[in-house]
């Protein structure tokens, strides 16, 4: 039983390429160099060790430039999602002032056409003073024209009866 648990374990160590372990378990090897003599002599397993330990590194080497190449990655994308919420960053602050300039622009507008309503109004009024001032200047015209119409109407009759009213008053006087 034993030794069949000990061939298995050779085979074990054999397949997963341990000629360490396959040689430490009695002696076994079994295979053979091409040259015929036997690949896993003292002087052997120092090579494989060496060339088990440059495996070791190079996949160690490989692993961190795996990880060196992630890290890059990961950074690159951090930058660029760093870019693209600049970016954003940049769109909206250029759409608010948008926005504001827009708002500016209205607000002049509305004041500007505000200004003009007013300055519409205020040459309504004056106008209409104007007018009304005209008219009080023609009824002030015609008036003075009634009243020197009258004297001299008055003026013609007093001419043209001379004694008219003039002897009652005098008789009344005398």
């Amino acid at each position: 039983m034993r030794g069949k648990l000990m061939r298995v374990l050779v085979v074990i160590a054999m397949s997963v390429g341990s000629p360490v372990l396959a040689q430490g378990v009695h002696g076994a090897s079994g295979i053979q160099a091409p040259n015929n003599t036997q690949a896993w002599a003292r002087g052997g397993s120092v090579d494989a060790a060496r060339q088990r330990a440059e495996n070791e590194r190079l996949e160690r080497e490989r692993q961190a430039r795996i990880e060196r190449e992630k890290k890059a990655r990961q950074e690159r994308e951090r930058q660029a999602r760093l870019e693209r919420a600049r970016q954003e960053r940049e769109r909206l602050a250029r759409l608010e002032r948008e926005r504001q300039e827009r708002e500016r622009i209205a607000r002049l507008e509305r004041e500007r056409q505000e200004r003009e309503r007013i300055a519409r109004i205020e040459r309504e009024r004056q106008e209409r003073e104007r007018i009304a001032r005209l008219e009080r200047e023609r009824q002030e015209r015609e008036r003075i024209a009634r009243l020197e119409r009258e004297r001299q109407e008055r003026a013609r009759w007093n001419r043209d009866n001379p004694m008219h009213g003039r002897s009652a008053s005098n008789s009344r006087h005398g």
